[in-house]
């Protein structure tokens, strides 16, 4: 139905990835979409530390079977030899949520196998497409720029993560004035890893970048942090699903909710014009 890229300007920690995981996670426990994560990173293990901490050892002791024939490099190998349908790709995801949330990725990845990955990127996310009803795609910052520019061409919506940075910001609307492909999609502003006593806060940049429809932020939480590092992100979000609006991580969550509000709200715009 559609593509979500996440797209960072910049080697700067924003927080891109743990923000699909918490916008991800919640649309999972909230809605009835069927979502597939598509993570472009090479040998990324960051995925498998936020949902299945425990699965360790057992990765360790049956490494052929479980990491060299599922994920990117079983289904890369599907596709190359034609042998791939749009409902077949779930047999190479990890599941969090059954038909709900489910993650492309890979962590035993040889450097020259990722080189034949990066050019079909683009084709796994046409394929789910036909399948999921969103596909979020983790775009590297570290990718070429051909990858890069062929993913966000195919994608329906960009989420464009900055840091509180003003070289980043200014960056951000060069490109905005200049790349065609950020001129004609639909773009929401992302501020990750946000601190809100900044001067470079949602306020002051949205109006400094003349942004009409605003932008976003996802602050940095202690707890979300120390979750996506044991394998307890689903747990993190089932106990503040129903939170008091004075509780700590209130913010936090209610910084989530918003996003994922105004992604849907994207997606159903641009499906009014088809």
């Amino acid at each position: 139905m559609a593509i979500i890229s996440f797209w960072s300007n910049g080697k700067e920690e924003v927080g891109k990835t743990s923000n699909i995981v918490a916008i991800t996670t919640l649309l999972g426990i909230n809605h009835n979409y069927k979502i597939l994560v598509l993570d472009t990173k090479y040998n990324d293990s960051f995925y498998e530390d936020c949902y299945w901490q425990e699965d360790k050892t057992i990765k360790l002791i049956n490494n052929y079977q479980i990491n060299i024939e599922s994920g990117i490099g079983g289904l890369s190998k599907a596709i190359l030899s034609n042998k791939i349908s749009p409902e077949i790709i779930t047999n190479y995801t990890r599941i969090v949520f059954k038909d709900r949330l489910e993650i492309l990725t890979d962590n035993t990845v040889q450097t020259e196998e990722y080189e034949k990955h990066k050019k079909i990127f683009t084709d796994i996310a046409k394929i789910a497409n036909k399948y999921y009803d969103l596909v979020f795609i983790d775009i590297d910052a570290q990718l070429d720029e051909r990858t890069k520019h062929l993913l966000l061409e195919i994608s329906d919506l960009i989420i464009a993560c900055l840091p509180q940075k003003i070289k980043r910001i200014n960056d951000y609307m060069q490109i905005k004035k200049s790349n065609p492909i950020f001129i004609e999609k639909q773009i929401i502003p992302l501020l990750g890893r946000y601190d809100k006593h900044s001067k470079y806060n949602v306020k002051n940049v949205g109006r400094y970048i003349k942004e009409k429809r605003g932008i976003y932020s996802i602050s940095y939480n202690t707890l979300f942090f120390e979750a996506c590092n044991e394998g307890k992100v689903v747990d993190f979000f089932i106990k503040f699903r129903k939170i008091n609006a004075k509780d700590r991580n209130a913010t936090f969550i209610s910084e989530i909710t918003e996003v994922t509000e105004e992604i849907i709200e994207r997606l159903k715009e641009l499906q009014k014009r088809i």
